[in-house]
């Protein structure tokens, strides 16, 4: 097939694939938001001086670690019914995937903040800032960086695992190329398409958080 017959050809699903693009930011930033709010429960969790509570985090880490994320989708779309919750597949694919993902960003963020020099937390204390105020105005700030660079990798992760949720019905983008090349027989070229949208979501997200890392390093010095 001629590079015209293809482009031609992507033209005629392109209002399709846009539908389905929508559908996969909106998982991606639902998703992102809900991984983030539980993964910063569950290292404060992991950093309780309670031995229970660090104990239920870490076995809800590791447990989640451990799993396959279509596993967890899974887990979650039937043992909610299971449970009389009745969710609609694309909100069962957000708790999914956010409870997932919560495990994987409490090890960035435990990581980032037991990175920070135990100097620091020394002099913090003897300039008589409470808890909150160190965390604040000294920990946090020095844990941003070392944070954010894996957070950026598992942010991709997560664009690419939005693609899982097709087997609980939900019409994101690896959906909607999957119902055009079974109408048209051409997997190749509606996979790429697919393929190509994905990767632009993943440069803009990147770039932007690298551009966001820049900015920071570069109002620090």
């Amino acid at each position: 097939m001629g590079r015209c017959d293809v482009f031609s050809l992507w033209g005629q699903y392109a209002a399709d694939f846009a539908d389905g693009l929508k559908v996969t930011v909106e998982l991606t930033g639902y998703g992102l938001v809900l991984a983030i709010a539980l993964g910063v429960v569950l290292a404060a969790a992991r950093l309780s001086r309670v031995r229970a509570i660090r104990a239920v985090a870490t076995v809800y880490v590791e447990t989640a670690r451990a799993t396959p994320a279509l596993v967890v989708l899974f887990l979650v779309y039937y043992g909610l019914g299971e449970l009389g919750v009745l969710w609609s597949a694309f909100w069962s694919a957000v708790a999914g995937l956010g409870c997932f993902y919560a495990a994987l960003f409490c090890e960035i963020f435990r990581g980032g903040l037991e990175g920070v020099e135990r100097g620091q937390h020394e002099a913090a204390d003897a300039l008589g800032l409470g808890r909150g105020q160190r965390l604040l105005r000294v920990i946090l700030p020095q844990a941003f960086l070392p944070i954010l660079l894996p957070a950026t990798n598992t942010v991709a992760d997560l664009i690419k695992d939005t693609s899982l949720v097709v087997v609980l019905g939900v019409a994101e983008l690896t959906s909607h190329a999957n119902n055009a090349s079974s109408i048209t027989y051409r997997p190749m070229d509606m996979f790429l398409l697919a393929g190509l949208m994905y990767f632009g979501v993943y440069l803009l997200i990147s770039r932007t958080l690298t551009y966001w890392e820049a900015h920071v390093q570069r109002h620090r010095h």
